[in-house]
């Protein structure tokens, strides 16, 4: 029951599938169900299985844009009334698409049905919630630990057990830092701690960051280092203080001052390489990632050959950024009661058991968690670095209308101080003027 269309398909045949959604020819519904990562388009295919054996006169077509282009494709379909009927929303979107209408208000739905909010964590369903009404149901939860390739670390003479107990500072750069140079090798294989060795010829650096927006690198070390990025939930942005700007300043010297980064030339994003892609390729020991992203080292990393383990510690003390996806339904969809009979079944232990046991991402439903964790312990990796993590200090990802504003101007200001262009304070300093304007 499961189509896929690409982008570019659907640009060419939009005329068309407009004119499809109000279902076919033998009184079949179809929804469009748009989504952004394409390494989780197997558990979503299966969910979408399992939801067909009990409506099969429901029929399902995942539409994949990766990120980069999904929200602005989405404003322009919100824009010419032409949404998908269903898709996966963020935190960071939520706030605009809420307060403009977009979003279908759940609620009444929610208790009609009976359905048992408790399943999920309080914090995880609460941030779908905007004056009063839920617009959404968790999908999944995420946090950022280190990923490491254990050939890197058994060369270097580490042993894994060392990594617990990793803390940073700002003046000398703790035993993170030292870590990581003594995992930053040149072609004839000294480390950043040898007096042989030579910057300009890197085959290995010890980390790797690639983060559009600073949710997998200085979000997190600006946790650890007492920044609220935010003075509340909804509230300006504050990355501007001492504590956020000192955080910055460390991001940027793992590039410049101590070099055991992947240069941002080759990383910055948007078109950069991503963090996976350096660690999978070697290039890189380790890398702070994403939950989500443990399928990219599955894929392309040999079995036993990489691990898990939880965030380095700042001056503050450890700590992460936690954040959760939800499966939304459009407001101008015109199959509102079958979109929501999908919401509900994407929110349900039933389908997110499938997600949990093909290891696809952490659930929402928060009594599966420990399928996940057993499906990465099949592949011999153990993944409760990213619950330890999250057991730490934590912050959510900034909820803010202003989000696309902050999003633009903290792309541009720091990809030019990860390139040693410009300075933290002045950087911080402007993104916070634009997006708090």
């Amino acid at each position: 029951m499961t189509r896929l269309r690409t982008a570019a398909a659907l640009a060419l045949a939009a005329p068309l599938a407009l004119a499809a959604c109000g279902g076919g020819d033998d009184g079949a519904v179809t929804l469009r169900y748009a989504f952004w990562d394409d390494p989780q388009r197997p558990a979503l295919e299966a969910m979408i299985d399992a939801f067909n054996e009990d409506h099969p006169d429901i029929r399902i077509e995942l539409e994949q844009t990766p990120w980069d282009e999904y929200w602005p494709g989405l404003d322009s379909q919100f824009a010419g009334e032409s949404a998908p009927d269903v898709f996966w929303n963020h935190v960071s979107r939520f706030p605009a698409y809420a307060s403009s209408g977009v979003l279908l208000p759940l609620t009444d739905r929610i208790e009609e049905d009976g359905l048992d909010a408790s399943v999920y964590p309080e914090d995880l369903y609460a941030s779908w919630q905007f004056e009063g009404d839920q617009y959404g149901l968790p999908k999944d939860w995420d946090s950022i630990a280190m990923v490491y390739r254990l050939d890197a670390l058994e060369a270097a003479g580490i042993d894994p057990s060392e990594l617990d107990g990793l803390e940073w500072n700002p003046d000398d750069g703790g035993t993170y830092v030292e870590f990581l140079q003594k995992l930053t090798v040149d072609a004839d294989g000294d480390n950043a701690l040898s007096p042989d060795f030579d910057p300009g010829n890197v085959v290995q650096y010890g980390t790797a960051m690639a983060s559009s927006t600073g949710q997998t690198d200085w979000w997190n070390y600006a946790v650890q280092n007492g920044c609220d990025l935010q003075t509340e939930p909804w509230g300006d942005y504050a990355i501007d203080a001492p504590e956020c700007v000192e955080a910055i300043e460390f991001t940027a010297d793992l590039y410049n001052r101590w070099g055991v980064a992947v240069p941002a030339e080759v990383t910055n994003q948007p078109n950069g390489s991503l963090a996976s892609e350096q660690v999978t390729a070697g290039a890189a020991a380790t890398a702070l990632d994403g939950s989500w992203t443990l399928g990219v080292y599955r894929d392309g990393l040999e079995p036993g050959t990489w691990a898990v383990a939880d965030n380095p510690s700042g001056p503050a003390g450890s700590g992460t950024v936690i954040n959760g996806l939800s499966n939304a339904v459009y407001a101008g969809t015109e199959h509102p009661d079958e979109a929501w009979e999908f919401v509900k079944f994407l929110g349900s232990e039933q389908a997110q058991a499938i997600a949990a046991d093909l290891g696809s991402v952490w659930p929402g439903v928060a009594d599966l968690n420990g399928r996940f964790a057993d499906y990465w312990a099949g592949q011999g990796v153990d993944v409760s670095g990213f619950q330890t993590a999250a057991e730490g200090t934590t912050t959510g990802y900034p909820l803010s209308l202003d989000d696309a504003a902050f999003s633009t101007a903290a792309l541009d200001e720091f990809n030019q101080v990860w390139l040693g262009d410009k300075d933290a304070q002045a950087a911080a300093d402007a993104v916070v003027a634009i997006a708090n304007e």
